[in-house]
């Protein structure tokens, strides 16, 4: 491509398909719950995304909550039958740990809940 100068832009250097592949992994981490304790949570996979998102219908910001908990919770590990329990959970230590597990995912909180929800027929 030329420039306005009329010379050649250099092009940056690219990824490799394995550097590509390994900058798209989750991430994990340990996230300290306020008077509580630790948990180690990760950014939630497009395939775990996708496992569930068939599932289930319109959710709640509560409800789209306690899913993101679920999938980026990884120790300990939490099942479907757990959502019950998040349910009677205090508010703001779900709703800290779900906006922290999709910070270091970068999706935000209304993208989230876009995504979880089913699609209307």
């Amino acid at each position: 491509m030329a420039t306005k100068a009329g010379g050649v832009r250099e092009s940056k250097p690219r990824l490799t398909k394995d550097q590509f592949l390994e900058a798209l992994k989750t991430r994990r981490e340990e996230y300290e719950l306020d008077g509580v304790g630790t948990v180690l949570i990760e950014s939630i996979s497009v395939n775990r995304f996708a496992a569930i998102q068939s599932e289930i219908g319109e959710l709640s910001p509560s409800e789209t909550n306690k899913r993101i908990c679920l999938l980026g919770l990884v120790d300990p590990v939490l099942t479907p039958e757990d959502l019950d329990a998040l349910g009677n959970a205090d508010m703001g230590l779900v709703g800290k740990l779900a906006s922290r597990i999709m910070d270091i995912g970068g999706v935000d909180v209304k993208e989230a809940q876009r995504f979880l929800a089913k699609k209307k027929t």
